[in-house]
């Protein structure tokens, strides 16, 4: 079971990623076409071919069969349908048409695997997925779990002309967290299909600081993995750049899918914060034994005043000194706050 289980990953990462030419394989066997996508009208039929390579030293049997493939379970692993489970709309395996129930292939032979796809006259509008499977094993072994062999799929994708439902959102664009100590930070999305068609949104992915420039731009989804009708796909996107940040960051996801009729798009934004400790911290240090050599510095020199005023007779003059002390005072610490200021106005210009 646990093969089983990463293999559906395989397959569900296949589905969801355009390939070409690329050639699926398990232990023994691989086939030729990992992916048949095609667009129909109900009552149409098409025509399909894959190629089945024995890898292995002596002649084998595989079991060809098809399934469905009803959903998708947590980790993004589709759900192909079981005997006696409940219809989802999007199913095919009935519309499959394969010449034989299985083949025998000498050691390091191939052998051309034609079928049909027959669509019904009353399919629905929209997609329907499916997989033709080559298996060591009989499909009655893989649907009781007793099997221990190996199979791959080619995974069948056909797109019904009509009335389908398109539509796609953003349900979440985050960042795993709020602050960051450095310009490396990593993006979650989740894209859910709210329609009946497989959609493979993309599009520019982009950061702006906090003064409103542009600072980064990538492209997300650049592989165009679809996300299956009815479901949400887990996406990450990754920032990283040599440069140091400082202050509030935004980042802004526009993102295009196809549609009849022309693209649909969809968008989202998220802010953040970039405070570099490593930058911040002996920039505070510095700051901070600054401003205690300059309060140190004011009251020896106001007690120093005072020491002299105390000493003289004449009350008068001893205002005029007071007044002059408290005013010194004053003009310290407003350059004090001052420096402080274009201190801290320096660190945002640096490294913003």
């Amino acid at each position: 079971m646990n093969f089983f289980r990463a293999f559906l990953v395989v397959l569900f990462f296949i589905l969801l990623t355009p390939s070409e030419g690329y050639a699926q394989q398990s232990a023994g066997v691989s086939i030729n076409r990992a992916t048949i996508e095609a667009a129909a009208d109900p009552g149409d039929v098409l025509n399909e071919e894959m190629e089945v390579t024995n890898l292995s030293d002596q002649e084998q049997t595989y079991y060809i069969f098809a399934r469905d493939i009803v959903g998708v379970r947590d980790g993004n692993a589709p759900e192909f349908a079981r005997e006696g489970q409940e219809l989802t709309g999007f199913e095919l395996s009935t519309w499959l048409d394969l010449p034989s129930e299985s083949i025998t292939i000498p050691a390091g032979g191939k052998q051309s695997l034609q079928f049909t796809i027959k669509v019904p006259n009353n399919a629905t509008p929209g997609s329907h997925f499916g997989g033709v499977f080559v298996s060591v094993e009989p499909p009655k072994f893989r649907e009781i779990g007793a099997s221990v062999g190996y199979d791959v799929a080619s995974i069948v994708s056909i797109k019904i002309s009509g009335d389908a439902t398109i539509s796609a959102q953003i349900r979440e664009f985050s960042t795993e967290k709020i602050i960051h100590g450095s310009t490396a930070v990593d993006f979650n999305v989740r894209i859910q299909n709210t329609g009946t068609v497989l959609v493979r949104p993309y599009g520019p992915l982009e950061v702006y600081n906090m003064f409103g420039r542009r600072v980064h731009t990538d492209t997300f989804n650049e592989t165009a993995g679809g996300v299956f009708p009815g479901t949400i796909r887990d996406f990450t996107e990754s920032w990283s750049d040599e440069n140091p940040g400082f202050g509030r960051y935004q980042a802004v996801l526009a993102l295009v899918y196809e549609a009849e009729g022309g693209n649909r798009t969809i968008d989202a934004a998220v802010s953040f914060w970039i405070l570099p400790m490593n930058i911040i911290g002996p920039a505070l240090i510095i700051l901070i034994v600054l401003l205690l050599i300059s309060y140190f510095a004011v009251r020896l020199y106001v007690r120093r005043a005072v020491q002299q005023v105390s000493g003289t007779r004449r009350p008068l003059v001893r205002r005029q000194r007071k007044s002059k002390q408290i005013s010194m005072l004053m003009l310290v610490s407003i350059v004090l706050l001052t420096v402080t200021a274009l201190f801290l106005i320096l660190l945002l210009i640096l490294f913003a």
